[in-house]
């Protein structure tokens, strides 16, 4: 009957030792680090484009929501910034969905505040008529200007801390809803971004 042998990691008794120098394991401890200095810029540049992409598809999830409820309810729905110091144009610190009642009444059915990094360079979706920032959904689920005029436009949301992070969020006359990355090599090709 053979006898079984067990071997542990720093095992001195048989075959001498087992185990590490200490330089050898610096250098190793080296290595992980010079690969991680590497490549935490890109995992952070990566996340700053997440975080981006997320704000950018919220504005349309909101506008595809006010759009389903004008057409589900029969009256208007605006998307419009949310205002603080009189500043009606300007998207920077997020948006709201209301509803249009009964004389023109209106309630904040959902709001969207902005991320701290994420801000809206353009004053995009100006209603003519009024100069106010807004895209109205009729109940046929248009977006049309207060007025009737067609209201394409676009927003360009930027990352504070990198600038050449962009979305472009568009809106084309069909109604529908795309975002376009001005820094990719696909939308440089295109005309419309």
């Amino acid at each position: 009957m053979s006898k079984r042998h067990i071997h542990y990691l720093f095992d001195s008794r048989e075959g001498g030792e087992r185990g590490h120098s200490l330089l050898e394991l610096m250098v190793v401890i080296a290595l992980i680090s010079v690969m991680l200095l590497i490549g935490a810029p890109q995992i952070q540049a990566q996340f700053y484009e997440r975080e981006l992409e997320h704000a950018a598809r919220q504005f349309i999830y909101h506008a595809q929501f006010a759009r389903q409820r004008a057409l589900y309810g029969g009256h208007d729905m605006l998307l419009k910034p949310i205002v603080a110091n009189d500043d009606e144009a300007n998207w920077k610190l997020g948006w709201q969905v209301e509803g249009i009642g009964a004389n023109d009444s209106t309630a904040i059915v959902a709001q969207y505040f902005l991320p701290t990094n994420i801000t809206i360079q353009s004053k995009g979706f100006v209603d003519p008529h009024s100069g106010q920032s807004q895209i109205r959904f009729n109940p046929a689920g248009a977006a049309k200007s207060k007025h009737g005029g067609f209201v394409a436009n676009r927003l360009i949301f930027v990352h504070t801390k990198n600038t050449d992070l962009q979305r472009h969020v568009i809106l084309a006359a069909s109604g529908r809803w795309r975002i376009c990355n001005p820094n990719s090599s696909f939308h440089r090709k295109e005309l419309n971004c």
